[in-house]
């Protein structure tokens, strides 16, 4: 039977970057998680935390070997390669720093000064808001293909992206007021934990940071 342009389409490229992308997001999720067994000092319950995030950013990471495997280098894709592994690098970016919060944070016994513990919280809120509507972004993926990356779809994707961008803005202004209260804490908490503490912060902040990177990386598939 002759295959005709729409046989070789017929199986989305972008079914296992929504797989990454759910992987990614298992391993984000659980980052508050170590955060809360940090402030309650749950030493067991940290360690766990940590090794299922490197657990989960090791399985996000042999889905991702497996799409640049199997992604068809033929012409005959419904959108061009090196653009879907572009987003699939971005999106992994996601779950590496990820990990990178758990490696920081088991360098040493980190104290949780009471005084930052609110604002943290918050700052760590926007965070996953952020990561989470990236996260939404993500499924409209074959509606958006689906609609030929036109039409009522692109609008309702572009807005989703200018909403991310919003949200991540506000992670960066939540993360300098944060950043400014870290560096008064010096004396309570010594020079090394101060200089940690930024690096943990900054890592988290990428979380969002990635989240933005990939969804404008996305909105270049609706304008090209």
């Amino acid at each position: 039977m002759r295959k005709t342009i729409f046989d070789l389409f017929a199986k989305s490229p972008f079914g296992p970057l929504q797989d990454h992308m759910r992987k990614v997001m298992e391993c984000v999720r659980l980052v508050p998680e170590l955060f809360q067994a940090l402030e309650k000092e749950d030493e067991e319950k940290f360690e766990y935390l940590v090794e299922q995030i490197k657990k989960a950013e090791h399985e996000a990471d042999v889905i991702k070997n497996h799409i640049r495997g199997d992604l068809p280098k033929t012409i005959f894709t419904p959108v061009d390669r090196t653009d879907l592994l572009d987003i699939l690098r971005f999106q992994d970016r996601i779950s590496d720093v990820a990990e990178d919060v758990g490696v920081l944070l088991s360098m040493r016994h980190l104290p949780f000064p009471e005084k930052i513990r609110k604002q943290f919280w918050d700052f760590m809120e926007q965070v996953m808001a952020t990561v989470e509507q990236f996260s939404r972004i993500s499924e409209e993926l074959d509606e958006l293909m689906e609609a030929s990356f036109g039409g009522a779809e692109a609008g309702k994707v572009t807005e989703m992206i200018d909403n991310l961008g919003q949200e991540e803005h506000k992670a960066d202004v939540k993360q300098y007021q944060l950043v400014k209260n870290i560096l008064t804490l010096e004396d309570e908490i010594g020079s090394v934990n101060v200089i940690l503490w930024m690096k943990v912060l900054e890592a988290v902040g990428n979380i969002a940071n990635g989240a933005e990177k990939t969804g404008n990386r996305i909105r270049m598939f609706i304008f090209k």
